[in-house]
């Protein structure tokens, strides 16, 4: 199993750049793009939440576990 991020989707679903999300969160672009890239080590839990709070959704929507079968059908 691993964990799949969804923030593309779930940033593009509310027409959300990712400049505009970078500086509403005061991240860099480059920060946005390696979660969106599934690419972060880790995301601290205070960064979820106020993704969550400007994207008006749940951790459950940003994050979700995809077996390994499926993340080769990705």
């Amino acid at each position: 199993m691993v964990v799949k991020i969804r923030l593309k989707d779930v940033r593009t679903s509310r027409s959300i750049s990712q400049n505009e999300l970078a500086r509403i969160l005061e991240m860099s672009l480059a920060n946005i793009q390696k979660i969106e890239r599934n690419k972060a080590k880790s995301i601290p839990l205070d960064t979820l939440d106020r993704l969550c709070e400007v994207l008006n959704c749940e951790v459950g929507d940003l994050l979700v576990r995809v077996s390994d079968r499926d993340l080769e059908a990705l």
